[in-house]
Formats: C-alpha cells, sequence, structure tokens
C-alpha cells in the first residue's frame, strides 16, 4: 500500500504533484491542512503579527483578502477530488473551522472547510483522534496548538502568554488521553518542539529564529514512541529525523511540489520517500 501525504498548498497543487497523485502506484491521500492561501493577506498577516492586521488595512480590503484566502482553498478541494482516490483531510493553523478566531471569517458567512469537504466526491474529513486506517493504528491531532517559544517570557505580552499557558496545558491533556505504545502513525499539521520548527521566515518577523513546535508533541514522543510522526506546517523543511524509537518527517510544502510517500508491506513495515 502507498500513501502519499501532502500539506501546505496554500491555493497552490503543482502539476508534478497531481501526475503522481494520479498514478496508479497511490492508493489513498493523506493532507495535512492549509489548503487556502493569498499573497496579499499572508504578507499582511506577518508584517503586522502582533496587531489586528484586519483594523489596519480596513474593512472593505479585509474581506476582499479573506475571501481570496477562503476560495483558493475551495479550488483545491475541487482539485483534489477529481483524482479519483481516497483523500483524507485535516486542517492546519490557515484553514477556515469553527474554532478559529472570529476575524479568521472577517465576519462573512462562510460555510467551515469541514462542510465543503462534506459535499465533494472521494474526500473525507478526519477530525483529532485515534483510528484503524489499513491496518494501521494512527493518531490525528490536527489544527492550531502552542507555539512553544509562546511559553516563554518576552516572546507574548505577560498577559498573552498567560492565556497560551493555560491552552497549551488543556492541549497537552487532550492528547494524552491518546497515549499508547502501539502508534504505527501520528498526523499533526505541526512539527514537534525542536524538530523542524525553528523559523527562518525571508523578512522581518518577530518569530524568527524560535521554535514554534508543540512541546506536547515531543513529550508523547518520547513515552508513547509511536513508529512514525508525520507533520507540516513549516515550509522550511522535509527531511526526517529520529528521536528515540521514533522517525520524525517533515513534508515539505505542497506549493512547492515537495511531499511524502509511505510504502506499507503487509507485515506493516513503512518505507519513507521524500518528493522535492
Amino acid at each position: 500500500m502507498k500513501i502519499l501525504i501532502l500539506g501546505d498548498f496554500h491555493g497552490k497543487f503543482p502539476t508534478k504533484l497531481k501526475r503522481i497523485a494520479k498514478s496508479k502506484d497511490i492508493d489513498s491521500i493523506i493532507c495535512l491542512g492549509d489548503y487556502g492561501g493569498g499573497k496579499n493577506l499572508i504578507k499582511i498577516i506577518f508584517k503586522y503579527f502582533k496587531q489586528k492586521w484586519w483594523k489596519v488595512v480596513g474593512k472593505e480590503k479585509a474581506k476582499k483578502y479573506i475571501l481570496e484566502d477562503y476560495n483558493a482553498g475551495k479550488k483545491i478541494f475541487r482539485e483534489l477530488s477529481k483524482l479519483n482516490k481516497p483523500v483524507y483531510c485535516i486542517f492546519g493553523n490557515w484553514d477556515f473551522n469553527s474554532l478559529l478566531h472570529k476575524e479568521r471569517f472577517g465576519n462573512l458567512k462562510l460555510k467551515n472547510y469541514h462542510e465543503i469537504i462534506k459535499q465533494m466526491k472521494n474526500l473525507k474529513y478526519w477530525r483529532r483522534g485515534l483510528r484503524e486506517f489499513n491496518g494501521l493504528r494512527i493518531i490525528i491531532f490536527d489544527k492550531m496548538v502552542t507555539a512553544g517559544d509562546y511559553l516563554k517570557k518576552g516572546v507574548l505580552s505577560d498577559k498573552e502568554r498567560k492565556k497560551m499557558i493555560r491552552k497549551n496545558k488543556k492541549e497537552i491533556k487532550s492528547l494524552m488521553q491518546y497515549g499508547r505504545r502501539d502508534i504505527d502513525l501520528f498526523l499533526s499539521h505541526y512539527p514537534p518542539y525542536g524538530f523542524f520548527d525553528i523559523v527562518k521566515f525571508k523578512g522581518k518577523n518577530p518569530m524568527n529564529g524560535k521554535h514554534v513546535g508543540f512541546r506536547g508533541f515531543t513529550d508523547f514522543i518520547k513515552k508513547y514512541h509511536p513508529k512514525l510522526f508525520i507533520c507540516g506546517h513549516m515550509h522550511e523543511y522535509q527531511g526526517i529525523k529520529n528521536l528515540g524509537n521514533s522517525t520524525i518527517v517533515a513534508t515539505g510544502a505542497a506549493q512547492s511540489g515537495r511531499a511524502v510517500i509511505l510504502d506499507v508491506s503487509k507485515d506493516k513495515k513503512i518505507r519513507i520517500n521524500l518528493i522535492k
């Protein structure tokens, strides 16, 4: 069985990856989030990283940029649906779902992405949880989690930091309920703290040089040793690292033509192939 794993489309699905996805070798496809994207919105959010960007640019421009972003994601779902393969979708930090801040929707009446996925042929939305998939025992822990260095003094205001500490505790508690030592595959949008998680953004960004991985994932891996942990989020990275008996894989960004193929044997041995 061969599984193609993609993440971080941000509105782009390169022809190279579509060709691989359509090939007879690929049995199923898993997507790790961040489907939509718009250059205007991405630049603005990074430029006004710690400000209320939608107030800075004004109501009309904010509406325009949000719709560009949202519709780019809908386009990716349509393209995935046309592959005529089973596609399993989880969410990242950039996606439109009910748990994101209200400003992400700009007070517009938009359908959540999971509702759109339900209407698409061949697509299935995977929520957080533990499940069996073609003989593999897997954990999905998607959406937004707390960036590790947000918990350090000086990165955020004291008020924001305290809020993040509370949020982080809830996330870790939620994660640990899935703890067991027989996990074949752990899927997340975010990387673990200390692995493929240092920001190397080309331009001014207060998070440059800091870790944005989730400490809870690192603790989970050390304690429960899942065979394989696969993540996206950080466009800067693609690669394979080890932590104890676990292997951590960063897919690279699909928008740049990067992906991962897992070749799973009948005895559940997994070979990793990076698409560069």
